[in-house]
């Protein structure tokens, strides 16, 4: 159960959709109930079963101001509102009507609720029951369910006595952390740099239609990945799996942690410091790529003139060791992220002539 507390906590930091999947009497609405508790915020839980779809879709009404027809958002939509913080969590996602289920995906997705939004402090989790324990219900469609990080739940019999004996006030405490730039641009470049080495599997829509209601690869599930878990520790591999898994698929998922296992990739900013620290002449092609992208996405998160000036000493680095290709890649894309006025660094210079031919270096800067 920690590692789903984690992970759960981690996708609503990071503003990922998860999709909280567990066979009916699990306790998946105990399990949210406790997880607002446990950081004081308010919860609300919307049964899709018990819901009309103006209920959660808001109740249509003309606007006596002549503004036409408007949605009244519900009464849980409005506490939350008024709260500005919380956590609700929309079980039944696959088990009732359509009619109901596109609304409940609004509120998800983009945060509607009729025509109220709900602050970017709400975090929003949906519930489903597995296609194998649905029956009856309306499975994703291959397009929303990518959409998700699906987390399967399945508590233990320690963990039941545990919410038993508290009567599901406590929860294990998330491993979850507040994301730093270092730790963003390093989930960022090792996402990228595993793509590299995997091309193939940057986009592979599910072949079976039992498989399209499920996580699967694609540019925005990647995407997603990489900004989830800036909030897990590098060393926390359980949830790193989960996220893995739940946003990519199985096949996927467990690649990349497998990859990410064996790359030990080297700190962005480390690296950024003490550019001797990559043995650039030798280093495999696609620890070369995630290396210099994170120290790149390093420098544009933190948007100082500062940090760029840093970034280009790898670049030039890597350059004089003969990858030439890979710092060409890098420096294009570290040249549009030059602050205003700032100066032209000394390695960024061994670019001039690329910079310049791609349109990122003007004569009078160069």
């Amino acid at each position: 159960m920690n590692t789903t507390v984690t992970v759960i906590d981690a996708c609503g930091m990071a503003k990922v959709p998860a999709l909280l999947l567990s066979r009916p009497g699990k306790g998946k609405s105990s399990l949210i109930r406790g997880l607002a508790a446990s950081q004081a915020i308010p919860c609300e839980v919307v049964l899709g079963s018990q819901y009309e779809p103006a209920e959660i879709g808001g109740l249509p009404y003309l606007d006596p101001n002549g503004n036409g027809v408007q949605r009244e958002a519900p009464a849980w939509a409005k506490r939350l509102v008024e709260a500005g913080t919380g956590m609700v969590f929309l079980d039944e996602l696959t088990t009732v009507p359509e009619s109901v289920q596109g609304p409940m995906l609004t509120v998800v997705l983009d945060r509607l609720v009729g025509d109220l939004k709900l602050p970017d402090q709400v975090r929003v989790v949906a519930g489903a029951n597995p296609p194998d324990h649905a029956a009856g219900g309306y499975d994703l469609a291959a397009p929303m369910a990518n959409r998700f990080c699906h987390i399967s739940y399945e508590p233990t019999v320690d963990d039941w006595l545990h919410g038993m004996s508290t009567r599901w006030r406590t929860l294990p405490i998330s491993r979850a952390v507040v994301a730093s730039t270092e730790r963003t641009s390093a989930t960022v470049s090792a996402v990228m740099g595993f793509i590299h080495h995997r091309p193939d599997l940057l986009d592979k829509f599910p072949e079976s239609p039992e498989e399209r209601g499920r996580a699967y690869p694609s540019e925005r599930s990647w995407d997603m990945l990489a900004r989830a878990l800036a909030y897990v520790r590098a060393d926390d591999q359980p949830a790193i799996l989960t996220l893995a898994v739940g946003l990519v698929g199985e096949g996927a998922g467990m690649e990349f942690v497998q990859w990410l296992q064996h790359s030990d990739l080297p700190d962005p900013e480390a690296v950024t410091v003490d550019p001797s620290l990559v043995d650039w002449a030798h280093e495999r092609p696609d620890r070369l790529w995630a290396v210099l992208n994170g120290v790149v996405t390093l420098a544009a998160e933190r948007g100082t003139t500062e940090a760029f000036r840093k970034a280009w000493k790898p670049l030039g680095a890597a350059s004089d060791a003969g990858v030439q290709d890979f710092a060409a890649a890098a420096a294009r894309t570290l040249a549009t992220f030059r602050p205003a006025n700032a100066k032209i660094p000394a390695e960024m210079r061994k670019f001039e002539t690329l910079l310049k031919s791609a349109g990122l270096l003007s004569e009078d800067a160069a």
